[in-house]
């Protein structure tokens, strides 16, 4: 049709046909590759709400946080600077578990510090709407042990955010409808054996599994979107571990996996062998993509993925933070270095402060940046620090 000659009344009916007749399929072609740049899947693995839910750490699709996230997304281009997409808030410094890769256990044996009290918390959940949050994460310590957990997730602006907790799963059965009442969107169960018996020993707690079973089933009666956090060494990775969690997923209708290579920090900060990415990361990479193509398989997220050169990055400092319990700043859960206390200062200067530190002013490819030996000899992580070797570092943060 040669367009050229048509009048222009013509021509704009033929371009609303053209939008019309060709926009859904566009947008869903470019819905699948968002999707699949960041999760390495694009599989719609929930309906909550009835919005879809691709991954329970993003906004569900067409809800007003998602909204949100696109909205800041665009004044982020325009300013030229850093915004915050997903803080990450530990709510306690308490915990019935006693994890072998534990890496706040610090803060859990030591009660010198006072937690931010409930004003103080949805205070600080205002601040960091107001810089353009649209994802909390809600961790500890074990969270659950907080009781005034349902106020804190109740002050979230859920026409801006999306609400996510990450447990061990003790205490989920009981809480899970309250939860959702409150309005908790997601929840993460910690298990990291398919096999009871390994799951309790690593976690140090007798009968941890059986109750983080229960809670799931909880979780889902309740309509959260619920799925498993897994932390897979290169030991248990090689043994089958991370398979057989997903094939327990599946069994138990969970709706996402989300799998963390163990980091070394903590309690583990002696396996000098977790610092790069070894062969065993892409090996697993890899092996998540035949469950993430399978409908019958929950979606398969292995954070590996999002930090590598194919997706995001590590974005720690740069789109994401970490709020401790006493209202300290960190670019991320593991790197206990303080950008400043929110008692003491606006988080909105010190996210300034921080996002705009060489190290943290942009994304770094090819994975975290704590397990990069060069990103930990400088002064990015927590003070004090002087490091000549992998061995030799000792970072504080949550596992």
């Amino acid at each position: 049709m040669a367009v050229g000659f048509l009048t222009p009344v013509v021509r704009r009916f033929v371009l609303q046909w053209f939008m019309a007749s060709h926009g859904m399929s566009f947008t869903s072609a470019y819905l699948e590759r968002v999707y699949r740049i960041y999760l390495n899947h694009a599989k719609v693995v929930h309906w909550r709400d009835g919005y879809p839910v691709y991954s329970l750490s993003t906004p569900a699709l067409f809800s007003k946080p998602a909204a949100n996230f696109l909205a800041r997304t665009i004044y982020r281009s325009i300013q030229n600077r850093n915004i915050p997409n997903i803080m990450s808030f530990a709510v306690n410094d308490e915990c019935n578990a006693r994890c072998g890769h534990c890496s706040f256990y610090e803060g859990v044996d030591n009660k010198a510090r006072e937690v931010l009290s409930l004003d103080q918390a949805c205070q600080v959940i205002r601040d960091a709407q107001d810089l353009g949050v649209s994802v909390f994460n809600f961790v500890g310590g074990e969270p659950l042990l907080r009781r005034d957990l349902p106020d804190i997730i109740r002050s979230v602006d859920k026409d801006l955010a999306t609400t996510v907790l990450f447990t061990n799963g003790a205490y989920l059965r009981d809480q899970a409808r309250s939860l959702r009442r409150a309005g908790l969107d997601s929840v993460y169960v910690s298990i990291d054996s398919a096999d009871a018996e390994k799951h309790d020993r690593f976690r140090g707690t007798p009968g941890l599994f059986e109750k983080a079973v229960d809670g799931i089933a909880a979780a889902k009666a309740a309509g959260l979107s619920t799925g498993i956090s897994c932390s897979v060494t290169p030991e248990a990775f090689g043994s089958g571990e991370m398979h057989r969690v997903v094939e327990l997923g599946k069994r138990l209708g969970v709706h996402e996996v989300i799998v963390f290579d163990t980091m070394p920090t903590g309690r583990f900060k002696w396996r000098t062998d977790l610092y790069q990415d070894g062969d065993w990361v892409q090996a697993m990479i890899r092996s998540a993509r035949p469950f993430n193509d399978d409908t019958r398989y929950p979606g398969v997220v292995v954070w590996a993925y999002v930090t590598s050169h194919e997706a995001v990055g590590c974005s720690c400092g740069t789109n994401f933070f970490y709020m401790s319990p006493y209202g300290d700043v960190m670019s991320c859960d593991f790197n206990h270095r303080s950008f400043g206390n929110v008692l003491e200062e606006p988080l909105y200067r010190i996210w300034d402060q921080l996002s705009s530190m060489d190290d943290f002013s942009h994304s770094k490819w090819g994975g975290c940046k704590i397990k990069d030996p060069d990103f930990v000899a400088r002064q990015a992580v927590s003070p004090g620090l002087s490091v000549a070797a992998p061995q030799l570092v000792a970072i504080e943060g949550r596992a």
